[in-house]
């Protein structure tokens, strides 16, 4: 793939249109460099490739550039860690991911979408990698601060709490999440992987399931209610499968104990 003019990886506005833009343009540069086939190359050599060439930058890159280097090698070595089918191999790019996020999140920040991406992925790579709990959440929290318009980090942390079977916690974070994100889907003005699930009826089938277990009876038919009037009101964004869903969870309010719908 070959630009008319050179593009530029040292820009706001190119992170702004997303990782799949990002990519294209440093494709491009590797074509431009003299790299053949890029098109045609394996996630695992092309990200690899992408590599090292961000790395044969910095020798001569100025320092602004070398904070966009510094975030772009942080999200190359987390998409290799993702590709890779060696264990050792993924726990090695992800180790290398943080290690250039965080060294990112230290530099003046850039006016886009990388600081939040970078703190976000910095809570995730934490906790998959096994570092203390107290780390990671103050990464996904911190994440939070950066861009409110943004749930996913709270959802992790929900999720967290959740598989921990700590449900009181699983609630006030899942209470903030409902109030800050549901029905305020964020796609139309950001672009590094918004899950839709962090905005949707999602938010209420989980907290839904942990208001049951604390026995927040009230509280879960409300959240209910709400859940099937989303259904009604954005019927075309369903799935058959959890429509049958979302109506198979009435039998709940008509048990003395209740049973709860796989989540």
């Amino acid at each position: 793939m070959l630009f008319r003019s050179k593009p530029t990886l040292f820009s706001s506005f190119t992170i702004d249109l997303g990782p799949l833009y990002v990519e294209r343009v440093l494709d491009g540069l590797l074509t431009l460099s003299g790299i053949t086939g890029v098109k045609r190359m394996k996630e695992t050599e092309r990200y690899e490739k992408s590599l090292l060439y961000l790395k044969r930058l910095i020798p001569d890159c100025s320092r602004n550039q070398y904070t966009f280097i510094q975030f772009y090698l942080g999200y190359y070595n987390q998409q290799l860690a993702k590709e890779t089918v060696v264990p050792n191999h993924t726990r090695h790019y992800q180790e290398k991911a943080l290690c250039h996020y965080q060294n990112f999140l230290d530099l003046p920040p850039l006016a886009d979408e990388s600081r939040f991406y970078a703190q976000w992925q910095s809570g995730m790579l934490q906790e998959e990698l096994g570092y203390p709990w107290e780390m990671a959440s103050a990464s996904l929290l911190g994440a939070c601060d950066i861009d409110p318009l943004r749930g996913e980090s709270l959802q992790q942390i929900v999720m967290h709490y959740t598989q921990a079977r700590d449900w009181r916690s699983a609630y006030e974070y899942s209470l903030q999440s409902m109030e800050k994100h549901f029905d305020r889907n964020p796609i139309a003005a950001r672009r590094w992987f918004v899950n839709f699930k962090a905005y949707d009826w999602n938010l209420l089938n989980t907290h839904l399931k942990i208001c049951y277990k604390l026995g927040y009876s009230k509280e879960a038919g409300t959240v209910y209610k709400r859940m099937v009037d989303y259904e009604r009101k954005h019927l075309a964004e369903f799935a058959n499968l959890d429509i049958r869903r979302i109506h198979s969870l009435e039998k709940l309010f008509h048990r003395s104990q209740p049973v709860l719908a796989t989540a």
